[in-house]
């Protein structure tokens, strides 16, 4: 079996982690270094990842996330952050530096600026916010895929009050921008505790159609 298949078919949602073990800090930056390489739309990278290490602010923050116990258990929990509309808008210093960076003359740049300009009025419209959260989705797929890859385990959570857990974060973590991130999604990452089942999916003739 390919050894990439493997890593999925090891991943899993795991809902308890062995709180004794902690994830290497060079393994931990191979996770990070996936969510770094994600693609995203317009290759806007509108994402930060916020690290919690810290058991006392996991703990601040358990009840937000529904007293899951992965959230305690796990070594690194991690909170992915979307950028707030204020910085896709038109002559924002945010856009003007990402499409800098990434176009070589002044006629490429006006190509992307407007085709973005245009994305944002016709397509988006007031959807700019979840659009931004989509692109996230990306980067946390490749962090789980990775940490799988590696032999550690993951889980991926959308199970917490998004209100209550702005809240624990401003009053727990300084370091969160509060006025430019929105909660996106979270992931625990730690090493597992018990056996997983099997997995279950679908078989690929009911979701995948080829088009010959």
């Amino acid at each position: 079996m390919n050894e990439f298949i493997k890593a999925l078919q090891f991943r899993h949602a795991c809902k308890l982690f062995d709180e004794k073990r902690k994830i290497p800090k060079k393994e931990f930056g191979v996770i990070l270094e996936a969510a770094r390489l994600s693609p995203s739309s317009f290759g806007l990278e509108p994402w930060r990842f916020l690290v919690i290490e810290n058991d006392k602010v996991k703990k601040a923050l358990s009840a937000a996330c529904w007293n899951q116990p992965q959230v305690t258990t796990c070594s690194h929990f991690v909170i992915l952050l979307s950028r707030k509309p204020q910085f896709f808008k038109k002559g924002s210093e945010y856009l003007d530096e990402a499409f800098n960076r990434s176009t070589k003359d002044e006629k490429s740049l006006e190509t992307v600026e407007k085709a973005f300009d245009n994305f944002i009025k016709k397509d988006l419209g007031t959807n700019i916010k979840n659009w931004a959260k989509m692109q996230v989705y990306l980067a946390s797929a490749n962090m789980m895929s990775a940490a799988a890859f590696i032999g550690i385990d993951s889980c991926p959570m959308e199970g917490f009050n998004a209100k209550a857990l702005r809240k624990a974060l401003v009053q727990n973590v300084p370091s969160f921008e509060k006025k430019s991130y929105d909660i996106a999604y979270a992931v625990a990452f730690g090493y597992r505790t018990n056996g997983q089942s099997g997995k279950i999916r679908w078989p690929l003739e009911k979701i995948a159609t080829f088009v010959k």
